[in-house]
């Protein structure tokens, strides 16, 4: 990997969690069947970082019978005072940060009415209220690459999206994402659309079998790809081995795991 900037370093180093508090649902719009995008508003999202795409904030659920979540302590870490309840908490992207409102977009996929997750993703409506703590950075850029090729399932194309949107001008990129069908696909330039066509997630091998038979341009990538993890794992293996790419630290990342994934298989395996 190339040397990051100083600009990068810093934001590597940046403490976690940088914020914490309760946000406000602004918005509530699905963007396709399958995938809902949320805007979070209020002052408690004011003076966030933007210093790389796809930027990550993990969302905080209020235990059964609380009205709140209870939020990180103050003195950094992911540590709750002794006597919290056990609450929900996922990782999303942070699709889109209006500075100036000040709003956080998330774009989270749908899996039916099940997890608490996706009954709020299902069930948000505007003036409710979802505490938070980040963000914190999840992609690292490589100044020498001569081209991006980001690759993962719909959990990875809010980030993928993201990334492609301010990669700098002029500066080559491909990205492969696989997708339920061709419903799901949204506008976005580069991207080479994969569909599973009934297959479950996590299940299908469409998305390395498209790579693998892809001509990709000449020269050295920066590689990012998540998804599924045992999916993400062949992907690595073929795109550091086959392929002879460099993929550095967490930018082969396993979002999830299917029931059927082997235990040895981690999720954020790099």
């Amino acid at each position: 990997m190339a040397s990051s900037s100083p600009t990068t370093a810093a934001a590597q180093a940046r403490p976690f969690p940088l914020h914490t508090g309760v946000a406000e649902v602004v918005s509530v719009q699905r963007i396709t069947p399958r995938m809902a995008r949320i805007v979070l508003g209020g002052d408690a999202v004011a003076g966030f970082p933007d210093d790389q795409p796809g930027e990550i904030l993990t969302l905080i659920w209020a235990a059964d019978g609380h009205d709140a979540p209870v939020l990180p302590l103050p003195d950094g870490g992911w540590r709750f005072p002794p006597d919290a309840p056990e609450q929900h908490a996922r990782n999303y992207t942070i699709r889109h940060y209006d500075r100036e409102t000040p709003a956080v977009t998330i774009d989270v996929v749908l899996h039916g009415d099940h997890g608490t997750a996706s009954r709020w993703a299902l069930n948000a409506a505007p003036g409710d209220t979802i505490g938070f703590a980040g963000p914190r950075t999840h992609f690292v850029p490589e100044a020498d690459a001569d081209y991006t090729l980001l690759a993962g399932d719909e959990t990875a194309l809010p980030a993928i999206a993201a990334t492609l949107e301010r990669l700098p001008a002029g500066h080559p990129a491909i990205a492969f994402v696989e997708v339920e069908d061709a419903a799901e696909e949204q506008d976005l330039p580069g991207v080479v659309w994969v569909h599973r066509d009934g297959m479950p997630a996590g299940c299908s091998t469409a998305l390395l079998d498209a790579i693998k038979a892809y001509t990709l341009p000449s020269g050295t990538p920066k590689v990012w790809c998540a998804g599924e993890s045992l999916v993400v794992r062949g992907l690595r293996e073929h795109l550091r081995g086959e392929r002879g790419f460099a993929i550095g630290p967490l930018q082969a990342i396993g979002y999830w795991k299917h029931r059927d994934t082997p235990d040895d298989v981690d999720s954020d395996e790099s």
